[in-house]
């Protein structure tokens, strides 16, 4: 727990799975157009914070083929209110926005992450304490 704690305190988001590896879902995958997605999704901890939002690390996968994978990075508004591209990678804005569509298509993911939002925040009240 040093590291979340050193974390918290330099106001780096923290990845869900370093604070609850136990889970079976630590991440997330995608199938978008026959591109394999899993991605990481980290929270800022620090419970005076005001921030409601998960920073979202989309890393595309390349079974059997050898290739560097390719990646984006975003911070999503947990209110609904958008998105904002942290790092775009070699993907187009237009592209990144039909696969965060796809990812979020029936907005099940949307309330996950607001739970786990809630999980992480709760996590960093009882280290701190």
């Amino acid at each position: 727990m040093h590291a979340v704690l050193s974390k918290i305190a330099k106001g780096i988001t923290v990845c869900y799975s370093e604070v609850f590896p136990e889970h079976d879902n630590d991440f997330f995958h995608l199938d978008y157009m026959g591109k394999l997605f899993i991605i990481a999704d980290s929270y800022c901890m620090n419970p005076d914070c005001t921030c409601q939002e998960a920073v979202l690390n989309f890393v595309q996968v390349y079974p059997r083929e050898g290739k560097k994978a390719d990646s984006f990075m975003i911070s999503l508004k947990l209110n609904g209110r958008g998105y904002k591209i942290y790092d775009q990678g070699k993907f187009h804005r237009g592209e990144i926005k039909n696969i965060l569509l796809r990812f979020n298509v029936d907005n099940k993911i949307g309330n996950l992450l607001k739970e786990r939002f809630k999980e992480m925040r709760g996590k960093a009240k009882e280290i701190l304490c």
